[in-house]
């Protein structure tokens, strides 16, 4: 895997079994969060998430799964393929989007999510 990863995207919050609680159920915003496999489509995916966090950095938390909680967290939620979005808020998953996606759908898929939340309020 030498040459797949890249520094580490300095807008989004990595998550374990340390703080996921406390940063993804716990948190007041809605949270999007990245769960996948570090392979080849790791950068492509994280720029993706970078793109669309960035423009709604406001309204939501972005977090990713560190990758030693990845297949954890795929029990716990009965996640079946990565990569895989999830959108939390309230501590609780609204919403999930499976497989590579383009800055476009992703920005929609969130605001689909944050346009419901709004109308539950």
């Amino acid at each position: 895997m030498e040459g797949i990863l890249r520094k580490d995207p300095a807008s989004i919050l990595f998550v374990g079994p340390q703080n996921f609680e406390k940063e993804v159920i716990q948190e007041s915003r809605p949270v999007l969060l990245l769960c996948t496999q570090r392979d080849s489509d790791f950068n492509k995916q994280i720029e993706v998430m970078e793109t669309v966090h960035s423009a709604f950095s406001e309204k939501l938390k972005a977090c990713l799964l560190e990758q030693d909680f990845v297949e954890v967290f795929m029990e716990m939620y009965d996640i079946k393929g990565t990569p895989t979005f999830v959108m939390f808020t309230g501590g609780r998953e609204k919403a999930r989007l499976l497989g590579q996606i383009a800055p476009e759908t992703l920005r929609n898929f969130v605001l689909r999510v944050l346009s419901a939340e709004q109308r539950d309020d």
